[in-house]
């Protein structure tokens, strides 16, 4: 990346200033002279003019054509790594510089180079960026200062462009993200045959709502006294869809569980752990070569963001990179038109933050169609009880929502533990219901 550089517009304004006050000085050393005479105001006016006719000359044949080439180290950085700038700066000048102030402005702050030139027309530096977060950062200003060893009589200059660079998000280790093979949710099991039946090899399962009567296993049927049907090759292919929530509220920490002020900001945002999560899930899809979806809000309904298998694209992670928190669309209704496509048997993996009754309400019916649902979340709040519809027999479900789908037959991953906030550690799987 580089830049060439021109003068201010407020340079010569500058320069009048610079003028007029040192001007000023030589002009009164110049009265108290004629007036009181002596060899220490002798010595005062002569170095005023010395250094008035240096900065003439630095004026006059200073620094031309300046350019910076900046190289950013490493090429692909991920959230909380340093980065190294290196400088390169190049220039055209008459005379020797005394010193030079290059001040690189980023989003995180200001970075300052003192160089001191001298004849050199080359100069190389560095200075380090600590734990960049994720996201787009451009250079929003440069200025390069260089004026006389006094400092009276400066030049500054501007860049013409930005330049910027990238921070991917830092994949989470997860654990159980994916499984083996699509299977449906809870009790339903995928049940290989051997070929000890002969040529017809065939993978079935326990019948599940909505599963058509031409996939129904008649002979396995009868064999076992339960329907069973004939898993679709989407289901033998390793498929799974990712939901990413995007709204504001489903990452609205509740008050009750916000922590002292003084720790609010020792652990990362929940929409980044959210964004860390959605990188290890994407990334233990391309390792294990399965079927992934993902839906994200801001989006047209019902189309996913990526489809797809192998090697995830480079633009799903510049879009990792760049999503912020400020979609349009509730998770529930994020859900209900991810939804559409979705058959028995696939897994769901849904992240968000905090989780609402709505968004539970969804998930309870697609557990209840045969469709495995795994959820990352930040904070849970008590449950105003999913339908009877969705859990039929037990009545009206208490206690959390977490509780209430881990009864259904959700896998839950909390975020919220220490050691997965500092992203060494694991998601932590709830083997019961209630923790949270």
């Amino acid at each position: 990346m580089s830049s060439s550089f021109q003068p201010y517009p407020e340079f010569k304004h500058g320069k009048a200033v610079q003028w007029l006050r040192m001007g000023g000085v030589s002009t009164v050393f110049a009265a108290l002279y004629i007036w009181r005479g002596g060899m220490a105001l002798l010595f005062l006016l002569a170095a005023s003019l010395l250094i008035m006719l240096g900065g003439a000359l630095l004026q006059l044949f200073g620094p031309r054509r300046v350019q910076i080439v900046r190289r950013i180290s490493p090429v692909n950085p991920v959230a909380g790594d340093t980065l190294t700038v290196e400088l390169q700066v190049s220039f055209s000048s008459r005379m020797p510089l005394p010193w030079m102030l290059i001040a690189d402005h980023w989003e995180g702050g200001c970075h300052r180079e003192l160089l001191f030139p001298g004849f050199r027309r080359c100069l190389a530096c560095s200075y380090t960026l600590e734990e960049v977060p994720r996201g787009v950062h451009r250079l929003q200003g440069c200025t390069v200062t260089w004026g006389d060893l006094p400092g009276m009589f400066t030049g500054v200059l501007c860049p013409e462009g930005a330049d910027g660079f990238k921070v991917l998000p830092r994949a989470l280790p997860l654990t159980g993200a994916l499984p083996q093979y699509g299977t449906a949710a809870g009790h339903m099991a995928v049940l290989h045959q051997g070929k000890a039946q002969g040529s017809e090899t065939a993978e079935v399962r326990d019948y599940a709502p909505g599963d058509p009567l031409n996939r129904i296993h008649w002979k396995n049927s009868a064999r076992k006294g339960t329907l069973q049907s004939r898993v679709p090759e989407r289901e033998q292919g390793r498929m799974t869809c990712i939901v990413l929530a995007s709204d504001p509220v489903s990452y609205a920490m509740p008050h009750a569980l916000l922590p002292p002020r003084i720790r609010r900001n020792a652990s990362p945002p929940a929409f980044e752990l959210g964004v860390s999560a959605t990188m290890g899930l994407l990334l233990a899809a391309e390792r294990s070569g399965a079927y992934v979806q993902l839906f994200s809000g801001g989006w047209p309904e019902g189309m996913a963001r990526y489809e797809g298998m192998g090697r995830i694209p480079v633009r799903v992670r510049e879009l990792l990179t760049e999503i912020q928190p400020d979609g349009s669309r509730s998770l529930a209704r994020l859900l209900e038109d991810a939804s559409r496509n979705w058959i028995p048997g696939m897994t769901v993996t849904v992240v968000t933050g905090l989780l609402e009754p709505e968004s539970a309400r969804v998930l309870a019916g697609c557990l209840m169609q045969g469709i495995q649902v795994e959820l990352y979340y930040m904070w849970d709040r008590l449950a105003e009880s999913l339908p009877k519809e969705a859990a039929p027999g037990k009545g009206r479900t208490g206690g959390t929502i977490a509780a209430s789908l881990l009864r259904l037959g959700a896998r839950l991953y909390c975020l919220d533990e220490p050691a997965f906030r500092s992203g060494h550690g694991e998601a932590a799987i709830h083997g019961h219901p209630g923790h949270s």
